[in-house]
């Protein structure tokens, strides 16, 4: 039986050679190894997450900046809004559809070979 053993202990000190040494755990140079890929990949993280910032940091400004100049433009069309052209007042057209606050019409050319539409509010 002991013999046995011997032999069993042999056949898998050929198919592991590791045990032989007694080897139960990791060496340093695989541990540094290990410890670099991850240093690696966690600054690619951090990287990533401060792009994102700066990013979502400029498309905020860039936001602001495009409403901001949005309601200078509205209010630009308020104070514009009751001076009218002197050939506005002249040309007359069909009502398209006319809504509470503003009224669409068709405007025909003279000789009737081209139409346009025009928005204008109702007073």
């Amino acid at each position: 039986m002991m013999a046995s053993r011997k032999a069993m202990k042999k056949k898998i000190l050929k198919i592991l050679p590791g045990l032989a040494a007694g080897n139960k755990g990791f060496t340093l140079l695989e541990v540094l190894a290990a410890v670099l890929i991850l240093g690696l990949a966690y600054v690619a993280v951090l990287q990533n997450f401060s792009i994102s910032l700066s990013n979502i940091e400029k498309i905020r400004k860039t936001r602001q900046t495009v409403f901001e100049e949005l309601m200078a433009f509205s209010e630009n069309i308020k104070f514009m809004g009751s001076t009218t052209l002197p050939a506005d007042d002249e040309e007359e057209g069909t009502p398209f559809i006319k809504g509470e606050k503003y009224e669409l019409t068709v405007i025909t050319s003279g000789n009737g070979e081209m139409e346009t539409l025009k928005l204008h509010p109702v007073l």
